[in-house]
C-alpha cells in the first residue's frame, strides 16, 4: 500500500501529461484525455490529479450541483423548509485510479480527500451533501463511507447508475 502522505494533489493543467492514463474504464479514460480540459475551461467541472512520484495515479472531477430529497429524506436530516426543493451539493462527477495503482487503497484515500475538501468548501459556500452517480458495481464502495441511495423519484429512474449522497454533517467516516 502506498503512503498517501507522499501523494501530490494538483489541479489539472496543460503542464501535466494525462495522455497515457489508463484506469481500465474507456469512458473515464476518454474523459481525462479529451473532455477534462474543456470542462475546466468552461467551468463545468474541476479536475484534480493525484500524483505518486511523477505518475498520475488517479483523478477526480467535481462540480457544483443540488440534491432533491423526498419528504422522508428531509425529515431524516431535519430539513423542514417546505419551499427548499434543492439542497446544495458537490457532485463527484468522476473518480478514477490508474490500473497500475488499483487495489492499494488509493480510491479510498481519494474519497476521504474529497470529503475533507467538501467540508473545507462548506465553510465558504453552503453545501450539505456530496452526490455521485455510482456505477452499479461501485455502490458497495460508496456505502462503506456512509453514502446512501437517493430515493427521490427524480433519481430512481436511472438504470446505468445509482444516485447516492453523503451528508457532510456525518462525523463517522473521517
Amino acid at each position: 500500500m502506498l503512503d498517501f502522505s507522499k501523494i501530490k494533489v494538483e489541479r489539472l493543467s496543460r503542464a501535466y501529461d494525462v495522455s497515457t492514463f489508463d484506469c481500465g474504464d474507456a469512458d473515464l479514460n476518454d474523459f481525462i484525455k479529451n473532455d477534462a480540459f474543456l470542462y475546466l475551461e468552461k467551468k463545468l467541472a474541476t479536475t484534480i490529479l493525484f500524483f505518486y512520484e511523477e505518475n498520475v495515479i488517479g483523478f477526480v472531477s467535481l462540480a457544483s450541483d443540488s440534491l432533491k430529497l423526498n419528504l422522508e429524506e428531509k425529515e431524516r436530516y431535519n430539513i423542514h423548509q417546505k419551499k427548499l426543493e434543492d439542497i446544495p451539493a458537490i457532485k463527484l462527477a468522476r473518480l478514477a485510479v490508474n490500473k497500475a495503482f488499483q487495489k492499494q487503497g488509493i480510491g479510498t484515500n481519494i474519497l476521504k480527500w474529497i470529503i475533507g475538501y467538501a467540508l473545507e468548501c462548506s465553510d465558504k459556500v453552503a453545501v450539505r451533501f456530496i452526490i455521485v452517480d455510482a456505477y452499479n458495481d461501485k455502490v458497495n464502495f460508496y456505502q462503506r463511507f456512509s453514502f446512501l441511495v437517493n430515493l427521490n423519484r427524480h433519481y430512481t429512474k436511472k438504470t446505468r447508475h445509482v444516485s447516492m449522497r453523503y451528508d457532510l454533517l456525518n462525523k463517522e467516516v473521517l
